[in-house]
């Protein structure tokens, strides 16, 4: 099985027919990567796909012979020849994609995974760094001379670190321009093929400070819901800090706690929990 790849479906399977030099076979497509145009050609992935030969179409005409008695036997013994060819040839390409011999049906084998781990790490790095470089210019344009650097970075997850003169200028008036600047980067990552990726932007260790501010907030808001008996509505926040809420109060009996409202104005309620 050969990959071929084309920035449309069509021209990828044009050329695997070209390749494989038989226009009359029909043939096995498997879509690796359905690939995508990207924005303004950022993202943009050709479409990639794997092509085996599954069975060829032998033209109806016969060869030149010196007689018609000639052709007739040829005609006659085709069939019985290629019948084998045709039972063995779709047999080999029940294979799962990306399953190699010795793996489990269904399951890539484990240098599979650690290779497409691999390439993830790597992926990751290249749009980290172009990250950094976005990051700095866009704080630029508001004014604040401000230097990134990526502290940690996996697969599917980023950490930068912003320094600046005037950190307050970099998160903003409750952190309100930091946590805009995630959202950007997480958009940023996807237009560079990272798609789902947790960034965390810090700066001056807000985010170590900030969770200890929520853990307080959350207390006091069950004391006040415990005292009174109603139900607490706090300010909006993202959800990383929503998460925090929850994960602190889902173990107190007095209390439950739910988020509503849509984003960026989500915002957590703690309620009695009669």
């Amino acid at each position: 099985m050969s990959e071929y790849q084309g920035k449309t479906y069509q021209d990828a399977v044009l050329k695997a027919q070209q390749d494989l030099n038989k226009p009359q076979a029909e043939l096995t497509i498997t879509v690796v990567d359905p690939g995508r145009r990207g924005l303004f050609g950022l993202g943009a992935r050709p479409v990639k796909i794997e092509a085996v030969v599954k069975k060829v179409v032998e033209p109806a005409t016969p060869t030149l012979s010196s007689s018609p008695e000639e052709v007739a036997p040829v005609q006659q013994e085709e069939p019985a020849e290629q019948t084998p060819q045709l039972i063995e040839e779709p047999v080999a390409t029940e294979q799962p994609e990306g399953n190699p011999e010795g793996a489990p049906d269904g399951q890539l084998s484990p240098a599979e995974i650690a290779a497409r781990h691999e390439q993830n790490l790597h992926r990751m790095s290249a749009a980290a760094t172009k990250l950094v470089d976005y990051l700095e210019q866009a704080y630029r344009a508001l004014r604040v001379d401000v230097s990134a650097t990526v502290q940690s970075s996996g697969a599917k997850d980023v950490t930068i670190e912003l320094n600046a003169p005037t950190p307050g200028r970099v998160i903003g008036y409750h952190g309100r321009r930091i946590n805009a600047f995630e959202v950007l980067s997480v958009a940023f990552l996807n237009y560079q093929g990272v798609k789902d990726a947790l960034v965390t932007l810090d700066s001056e260790g807000y985010r170590a400070k900030r969770a200890k501010t929520i853990t307080q907030i959350g207390e006091r808001a069950v004391t006040d819901v415990i005292a009174s008996g109603q139900a607490v509505f706090l300010d909006p926040m993202p959800a990383r800090e929503r998460k925090l809420l929850h994960k602190q109060l889902e173990d107190n009996p007095n209390v439950k706690t739910y988020s509503q409202g849509r984003e960026p104005f989500r915002s957590v309620v703690i309620a009695p929990n009669n």
